[in-house]
């Protein structure tokens, strides 16, 4: 029993370290890249090339814009996200859900939808995979949002096991690092709702 204890604890301790250097990793590339575009959009500005594109000439821009309530989503741009964590605010006493959950995922932005694709350790222990299509928007503000992912999540019944979802997201955004905190309805084997934690890296334009 002592053995078990010990082993279960190490394995906390394991996973608590990794966290931490996710977090650090995260954090320190999205401060690199806000320090670049800080730069790139000074340059820009002070060569007075830097406006808000119209429809004709939008896809001559690589700069991620902002327009009050309104889609940020630009075409061609990809990101990277770095799945941390969740919380589960109505877990049963006799659950015990993991709260840690790395993971990675890309986002292909297209001009008014997204398609993502990632993997992550879910809140049973289990290597879960989801694919599926999004859409955002700001309100009021250029830093902050809501958005919904759509599609298909595997990991939370016995097997492959594909599940639908839909999980709607709030977003906190500085420069090109972005902080989404979104819903997971209850599924398959897990039986309360969740709150997740992801870091969003935008890696600039590809097409």
């Amino acid at each position: 029993m002592r053995a078990q204890l010990k082993w279960e604890h190490m394995e906390m301790q394991h996973k608590a370290t990794i966290l931490r250097y996710l977090i650090l990793v995260g954090i320190v590339f999205g401060l690199f890249i806000n320090s670049t575009f800080a730069e790139e959009l000074k340059t820009a500005k002070s060569e007075d090339v830097y406006v808000v594109p119209d429809e004709h000439d939008k896809e001559n821009f690589d700069d991620i814009y902002a327009v009050e309530n309104e889609s940020i989503l630009e075409d061609g741009r990809l990101f990277l996200q770095v799945n941390l964590a969740s919380y589960h605010p109505n877990e049963d006493k006799d659950d015990d859900f993991n709260e840690f959950n790395p993971g990675l995922g890309l986002e292909y932005h297209f001009e008014n939808f997204y398609i993502a694709g990632g993997f992550f350790e879910n809140s049973i222990d289990k290597f879960s995979t989801y694919w599926g299509v999004g859409h955002e928007r700001t309100f009021f503000v250029d830093w902050f949002g809501l958005g919904i992912l759509g599609g298909v999540v595997t990991g939370y019944d016995s097997g492959f096991s594909p599940r639908l979802a839909a999980v709607p997201s709030a977003f906190f955004k500085k420069g090109r690092t972005t902080l989404k905190a979104y819903y997971v309805p209850a599924v398959g084997d897990v039986d309360a709702d969740a709150i997740g934690f992801a870091l969003r890296i935008d890696l600039g334009g590809v097409l």
